[in-house]
């Protein structure tokens, strides 16, 4: 085989996706499924779900990580750096020219792109709701994962600290770890009270009591499998007793995570995991330092020019907001805006009307979300467009990036494991109950319309100009302000799942749909 060849199949089956996956992070989840899994079966779905759960564990970009994660266990590392670049330059520059250009757009867009774009949020919300559906029903292997998978919604829902994500996600991992081994964990905790009691007491009958009663799970343990403390659990209860009360088949009651796998999921081949094309671990820690080195240098740099009273750089002060933002955010997405607001227009160098502006044209462009940070980079350095651009996309997407490359070797080697197994799948049902949180909050504001209100860009009534031009800007609503957007939702769900339409057609009917309205609404 050629040494190309892994770059041309990237380049064969990525060259589009930069350019047609519009939507947000959870339609762009659904457009690797279907192509990578369904389509092409680069990889199986346990593997899917489980490089899904860990993008959503780990910060940056959901959905560009497991873009560039699928590319690299199938084809190598600098295939998968191809692959992300792929997915994600057609989308930048196109966000670059936006930043480049937003001074000459009116507050005031015109009704026919609001529909436009009104048109395309109603479609991605019903693609969305697609992609949590299917998710939320591969995670669902038992009543636990449901429970999580709810779970993960509902605080998702209602609850919108970046902090809480990552919190939401461990805590599923720790969840089905603890469930799953349950019974380990009350024959140790057993043994310790044993030993405690044990020590207590001094007459030789009470000690042979115990061991002949209290040891007798360990004495089978050692017979069966030579003295291995991991399979204890065997011990603490039968096999039959799980299956019979889930239907499962499994001569191993070691980890409902083995005996529950996803039904659409091969079996978990244990060498499975050494065929996955990673990086050796050596490589994989010289990446992590190289990740701290990447964030303490130009951190590190800006506080010496601050102590020592000097003017720091815009483009080092830049680069360094996008680096902590790229290193902090977890959930993807939807969290990356608010954040970003407060990195620059707090700062002073991105106007609050410029911010709005370029967010709402944001969702019609294809490519991830945190391509925002490209034309933040443009307007936050005006005297080096260009160096801006470079600076927020590398600043943005890189520490995420770094992060997922080097722990790939981490999964691949304890993937299999049943603890592994346990782990993870608490973190698919929480990952996977959060793109239901997707679909609301973009319900939330997808209907894009020019407010009458008067109300200025930081949201206050303003005194004057209300119900004129000086006071009417454009601002976001529910789409449930006009049923009709609740039916292109419905539309694009039916036609991408019974209908077999790609997910960028459905976009694009959604767009066509809201211009037809908007031709309504004038006639």
């Amino acid at each position: 085989m050629s040494p190309l060849d892994p770059f041309r199949a990237v380049l064969k089956h990525y060259w589009d996706l930069g350019l047609t996956s519009c939507g947000g992070p959870a339609v762009h989840v659904i457009i690797l499924r279907k192509r990578f899994v369904e389509s092409l079966k680069w990889l199986d779905e346990q593997t899917f779900l489980d490089l899904f759960a860990l993008g959503n564990a780990l910060p940056g970009p959901g959905s560009t990580q497991l873009a560039f994660s699928i590319a690299v266990i199938t084809h190598g590392v600098f295939p998968g750096v191809f692959a992300f670049f792929l997915w994600s330059i057609p989308g930048a520059i196109g966000m670059a020219g936006i930043g480049a250009g937003v001074s000459r757009i009116p507050s005031e867009l015109p009704g026919i792109v609001l529909a436009f774009l009104t048109g395309l949020n109603a479609a991605a919300v019903g693609l969305i709701a697609l992609a949590a559906w299917q998710l939320g029903s591969a995670a669902s292997t038992d009543r636990l994962s449901t429970l999580l998978v709810w779970l993960g919604a509902s605080f998702g829902i209602c609850y919108h600290a970046p902090w809480m994500y990552p919190v939401l996600i461990v805590a599923g991992g720790l969840a089905t770890l603890i469930w799953d081994h349950r019974r380990r964990i009350r024959a140790s905790v057993k043994r310790v009270v044993i030993g405690e009691r044990r020590d207590r007491r001094t007459r030789p009958r009470g000690n042979r009591e115990e061991s002949g009663m209290e040891l007798r799970p360990r004495e089978t343990s050692t017979a069966r499998d030579g003295g291995q403390e991991g399979e204890e659990e065997e011990v603490a209860e039968p096999p039959s007793r799980q299956s019979s009360a889930r239907g499962d088949h499994q001569p191993s009651g070691n980890s409902i995570a083995e005996s529950q796998a996803s039904p659409t999921a091969p079996p978990m081949d244990p060498t499975e995991a050494g065929r996955l094309d990673v990086v050796s671990t050596r490589t994989a820690c010289l990446i992590i330092f190289g990740f701290v080195l990447l964030l303490t240098g130009p951190l590190a740099a800006r506080a010496g020019l601050r102590n020592a009273g000097k003017a720091v750089p815009r483009g080092l002060d830049f680069f360094g907001n996008m680096l902590i933002a790229g290193t902090i955010i977890f959930g993807g997405g939807p969290v990356v805006i608010p954040l970003l607001r407060d990195y620059v227009v707090a700062e002073g160098w991105v106007s609050s009307r410029d911010f709005l502006l370029v967010f709402a044209i944001l969702q019609a462009f294809p490519g991830p979300n945190f391509n925002y940070a490209v034309a933040l980079g443009v307007l936050a350095n005006p005297s080096n467009r260009a160096l801006g651009a470079l600076l927020g996309y590398l600043g943005i997407f890189s520490p995420g990036i770094i992060l997922k490359l080097g722990l790939l070797p981490l999964y691949a080697s304890w993937r299999g494991k049943p603890i592994s197994r346990s782990i993870l799948r608490g973190l698919n049902s929480v990952a996977s109950g959060l793109v239901f949180t997707a679909v609301w909050q973009l319900f939330l504001i997808g209907y894009i319309y020019t407010s009458p209100s008067g109300r200025d860009q930081g949201g206050e009534t303003g005194g004057q100009g209300q119900g004129q031009g000086q006071g009417r800007q454009t601002v976001s609503g529910p789409l449930t302000l006009d049923p009709f957007w609740a039916v292109v939702s419905s539309g694009a769900l039916v036609a991408c799942k019974w209908f077999a339409a790609p997910p960028w057609l459905s976009i694009i009917l959604g767009a066509l749909a809201g211009l037809a309205w908007h031709g309504v609404q004038v006639k």
